[in-house]
């Protein structure tokens, strides 16, 4: 899993530019934490790295800048 040793705001700039409609509720349902949570963390707000280790592999494949 080498999307660790990325720095998180590489994964959080990744994320924020290959989101699509309804990719943070996707993330709130596979990790459990309240959508609020999601917004503030990949608006960093706050520091959570399940959220943007879930997000990130979420989008990882759609943007071809994104090395896994």
């Amino acid at each position: 899993m080498a999307y660790r040793n990325l720095p998180t705001i590489f994964k959080v700039v990744a994320f924020r530019d290959a989101m699509k409609t309804g990719d943070l509720n996707e993330v709130a349902t596979r990790t459990g934490y309240s959508y609020d949570m999601i917004s503030k963390t990949m608006r960093g707000l706050r520091n959570n790295d399940t959220i943007v280790n879930t997000a990130y592999r979420l989008v990882k494949d759609r943007n071809p800048l994104v090395f896994s």
